[in-house]
């Protein structure tokens, strides 16, 4: 059995048309009440979370992982000779 998590979601008196129309929504498609929410919850999250930019990768055309000294090798030369 998969892990479960509670959530307690009070609504006010107002609220109360709300839930009767969930509830009518179960019963209309046979899914349950709390499938509804978290439904619901996932697509607000989805509609109003900044997306992450996308990751831009750059083709530097190497054949091999770089090294440190490959790095710096014409600085070492300078240096050296």
């Amino acid at each position: 059995m998969a892990s479960r998590r509670q959530l307690n979601i009070y609504v006010p008196d107002q609220g109360e048309a709300l839930l009767e129309r969930l509830r009518r929504l179960s019963e209309r498609t046979g899914r349950p009440i709390n499938r509804l929410v978290l439904d619901a919850i996932s697509e607000y999250l989805q509609r109003h979370t900044p997306a992450l930019p996308p990751f831009r990768a750059f083709d530097l055309g190497l054949k091999s992982p770089l090294k440190r000294e490959d790095l710096y090798r014409k600085r070492l030369d300078r240096k050296v000779g």
